[in-house]
């Protein structure tokens, strides 16, 4: 497990609005997204951009133009990054994928973190719910207890290679939620974890804790209004360059 460069454990840092949560949590659900809610980070643009330095997949100015996109809609930018590994076999993004969380340093957000696995050790099913491409999240399912991931779902030609379009719902903004209800049915959902408005839907989707982590002003503002918790961005938090 080190070799994915996780944090000391920290389990004092779980709130106490996680542990007041059922102590049985078989057959309950806990979503947490990824970007900027486990981690500071931006996996799929870290990798995107990593697979290009590399020369595995092309620039040919996409990334600037996903970058435009993105800054005029975030969830349009989410599945145009789809068209990114166009030609690609699964398998062989499955290979890079990997060894690039191997040798990737993670900014962890350490609170949420220790949730997770409290919620883990409780036997909450764990959840990892994504605006980002499902396979660029996969590893975490071999080193954190997380059950699923559940994100944008590439289509695939006969042969198993990428074509860049989307297949099934769109994981991102009301799509979020509707791809765990889908999923998951009316089952129970007690937590949920995310850090802007491309997840208010989701997170709403929980009876039991919601939980805002990092949010900008405005979501801020709304999480607020929404009476959720909230876990204040630090001093030193770097928004997204996509962002500025």
């Amino acid at each position: 497990m080190s070799e994915y460069h996780l944090p000391p454990r920290a389990p004092g840092l779980v709130p106490d609005f996680v542990r007041a949560l059922p102590a049985d949590g078989r057959d309950t659900l806990a979503i947490f997204d990824a970007d900027g809610t486990m981690w500071r980070d931006d996996v799929s643009d870290d990798f995107a951009r990593w697979t290009m330095t590399e020369g595995h997949v092309a620039d040919g100015g996409v990334w600037d133009e996903y970058v435009r996109i993105y800054r005029q809609n975030h969830a349009a930018g989410c599945e145009f990054m789809l068209g990114f590994y166009r030609g690609l076999s699964r398998t062989r993004l499955h290979e890079l994928i990997w060894g690039w969380w191997k040798q990737a340093d993670r900014r962890w957000v350490v609170e949420v973190l220790e949730a997770l696995y409290l919620l883990a050790e409780r036997r909450y099913t764990i959840w990892v719910v994504t605006g980002s491409p499902s396979d660029t999240m996969f590893p975490l399912r071999d080193f954190l207890p997380v059950d699923e991931v559940v994100g944008m779902d590439f289509e695939l030609d006969a042969q198993g290679i990428i074509t860049g379009q989307l297949a099934g719902i769109s994981c991102t903004d009301a799509g979020k939620a509707h791809k765990v209800r889908a999923l998951w049915g009316e089952r129970p959902i007690l937590f949920a974890a995310g850090n802007g408005s491309l997840d208010a839907a989701m997170m709403e989707l929980s009876t039991g804790v919601i939980w805002s982590v990092y949010p900008n002003p405005t979501f801020l503002a709304h999480s607020r209004a929404k009476g959720w918790h909230i876990l204040p961005r630090p001093a030193d938090f770097v928004e997204e360059a996509k962002l500025a």
